[in-house]
């Protein structure tokens, strides 16, 4: 994602009974669906070259984990750059148990215990 991609999922216009209104989150505010969707978007749109790379199944993992942890920062108090990071982390660390030859019940195991440990930490921290 390069930083005019970037620019778009933060500030989105929506049009409302005729009137455009801006809805961006700042730095710490309550993550809605409408971003939350926006995040999942671009992460499905960036993430798809992987498919070659990760193979079917262990794309279809990042993709649970992605959905799953984006689900737990509903409603949550993180920035923005807070949930790129955790979907960019997510993308590096499955690339990397690939590189390392991981693959099955066990990158599963270990992709989904990085994405709930990554989002609590997110969540705690915030």
């Amino acid at each position: 994602m390069n930083v005019h991609q970037t620019s778009s999922v933060f500030q989105q216009r929506n049009s409302v009974s005729g009137n455009e209104q801006s809805t961006s989150v700042s730095s710490n505010q309550r993550l809605s669906f409408e971003n939350i969707r926006v995040f999942r978007q671009h992460f499905e749109q960036g993430s798809t070259p992987l498919r070659s790379v990760l193979g079917d199944a262990q794309h279809q993992t990042m993709m649970v984990a992605m959905y799953e942890g984006t689900e737990k920062l509903l409603n949550q108090d993180v920035s923005q750059f807070a949930v790129l990071e955790y979907l960019e982390g997510l993308k590096l660390t499955a690339q990397k148990l690939r590189q390392q030859g991981i693959s099955g019940d066990q990158f599963r195991t270990t992709l989904l215990e990085h994405a709930v440990s990554t989002v609590n930490n997110l969540v705690r921290s915030s």
